[in-house]
């Protein structure tokens, strides 16, 4: 049944609300007057980027994060995101409410400035600027799902979507139907597609920090692997790709003597002159330092030694072990972390002579490497296990210096053990048992795909999942595919000597909290919570 929000005042305040924090959003959003010209609508649009940073609340549900008993170095937000707790704590701009306060401002942008084109007549110079507006309304509404909605799937008819909005807001009190999420994707497609074609990198002055050919396509070939359609996925891949993807993947190599204690990896990561970066932002975030940086900051819930070790950046793979990645892995024993330092920061003073001001975390929210690994997975679930293998071979030949062959690929994951816990565990080195300790190989329940088990299908896609999850570590994006392939999350307490002691929670394929609950501020003002 269908749940109409009754959203008072709010749906007013999340587009007029500017936090003294979001200096490039000084444009008030629903203020028709300040926006008449051509020219201006097109600046609207750099407000259609949200300022702030999903990473570490996606980092701290998935299952990259620990508890570590021995280290209290953390904050009560840190703890309430790591036991999904419904109504976390507030901490800085990395937040639940931030994030879908500031996606729903973003979004204000792009129908306002889409407003303000259809007055003009939908001039055939503003064919572009349209085309960003539709984009990026579309990511804003993707971001927005991957937080609060339950993955697309079999219930999609049924599960509550989020409001999809499409042209600003002009009443006090309006109703609104929160409708499914069936029907909250089929929207967000019908963008995307409204958009491709007319997609200008021309129009921009900074192209990678806007959605470009690229970065439009990158987007929908993840969209398309959200709802199943792998046709779409393997063709907008293709796009991004061209015939020979090598040309266009990072230079790993290249980073492989690099200072790991200087910001040499992260400008290199983010460095919008590399044909792998697509679309990247700065946005305030304090996750470069709790989370992914060189810093005692957060270390009680962190990425640390067990999960890398056995499961992430230390892990073996078909490749051999981690010292054939060519991108290090930074540590230091008066921490707690292991990490690829390729997330960076910078520090914007707003009074210099006080030392006071803003963190930016570096994102790059879309990457050719990523888009190749997403072409091998819908590869394999249509079977084509040949056009699927020469995509991994690019990628691994690239990222490590080494060239596993089909067979050795699928014996391995054949022959791994499932992940899988007692209550309490010994440290698995020379234990026979090996069903009792973890393991990169985690049993998948998806809800929308079809897996044949056991079969080489199986044992591919838990290789690209495990190249997923070691490249992208620290950028939140492992939690996208939990949700998608239902994989349970435990949250384990770990010892100074990187052993269990106990698991306190599961977060099962079934569990509603793979929606994040909606913030107090929006249930108050009439939202239905989600279901628990």
């Amino acid at each position: 049944m269908k749940n109409i929000l009754k959203i008072g005042l709010f749906l007013v305040s999340f587009l007029i609300f500017m936090s003294s924090c979001d200096d490039y959003l000084d444009t008030l959003p629903d203020n028709r007057a300040e926006v008449d010209t051509e020219s201006e609508v097109i600046a609207l649009l750099v407000s259609a980027y949200p300022n702030n940073n999903t990473a570490m609340m996606c980092e701290y549900w998935s299952d990259n994060i620990d508890n570590h008993d021995w280290n209290l170095n953390y904050n009560n937000y840190m703890e309430d995101l790591w036991t999904l707790k419904d109504q976390p704590s507030r901490s800085g701009n990395d937040t639940n409410y931030r994030s879908w306060e500031l996606g729903y401002k973003a979004i204000a942008s792009c129908n306002q400035a889409l407003a303000v084109m259809e007055e003009m007549g939908f001039p055939a110079t503003l064919k572009a600027a349209r085309a960003e507006a539709l984009i990026a309304r579309a990511w804003n509404h993707f971001e927005l799902a991957n937080l609060f909605c339950l993955p697309y799937g079999e219930t999609s008819s049924t599960d509550p979507g989020l409001v999809y909005m499409t042209a600003p807001e002009t009443t006090v009190k309006p109703d609104y139907d929160r409708g499914t999420v069936e029907e909250f994707y089929k929207k967000i497609g019908e963008d995307i597609e409204a958009a491709l074609p007319d997609i200008d990198n021309s129009i921009y002055t900074q192209v990678k920090f806007h959605f470009n050919v690229s970065a439009a396509y990158a987007f929908a070939a993840k969209y398309y692997l959200a709802v199943g359609n792998f046709d779409k996925v393997i063709e907008y891949s293709t796009k991004v790709l061209g015939s020979d993807p090598a040309q266009v993947l990072r230079d790993w190599q290249a980073m492989t003597g690099m200072d790991l204690n200087t910001t040499d990896v992260s400008n290199a990561y983010v460095d919008k002159n590399s044909p792998a970066t697509l679309l990247a932002s700065y946005p305030i975030s304090g996750w470069c330092t709790a989370g992914t940086g060189p810093y005692s900051t957060g270390n009680k819930f962190s990425h640390s030694m067990l999960i890398a070790k056995y499961e992430t950046l230390q892990s073996s793979g078909p490749w051999g072990n981690h010292n054939n990645i060519y991108i290090k892995t930074w540590w230091n024993s008066n921490t707690n972390k292991l990490f690829h330092r390729k997330i960076g920061y910078f520090f914007e003073y707003t009074d210099p002579v006080a030392r006071t001001g803003y963190t930016h975390t570096s994102v790059v929210n879309f990457t050719t490497d990523e888009v190749l690994l997403h072409r091998a997975e819908a590869y394999i679930l249509t079977k084509q296990y040949t056009k699927a293998y020469q995509d991994l071979t690019t990628f691994i030949t690239n990222y490590t210096n080494s060239n596993p062959s089909y067979q050795s690929i699928i014996d391995f994951y054949k022959n791994m053990p499932y992940h899988s816990y007692k209550e309490v565990y010994e440290d698995p080195v020379g234990l026979n048992n090996l069903l009792e300790y973890p393991t990169p190989k985690k049993p998948l329940h998806p809800s929308l795909y079809q897996i044949e088990y056991g079969t080489d299908q199986e044992w591919l896609l838990h290789y690209v999942l495990h190249l997923k999850r070691v490249l992208l570590v620290g950028e939140g994006k492992r939690w996208f595919d939990v949700k998608r392939y239902g994989i349970t999350v435990h949250r384990r307490l770990v010892d100074k000597g990187h052993m269990v002691v106990s698991v306190s929670d599961s977060i099962t394929y079934q569990d509603k909290r793979r929606a994040m609950q909606i913030p107090q501020e929006i249930l108050n003002a009439g939202c239905p919570a989600n279901p628990r």
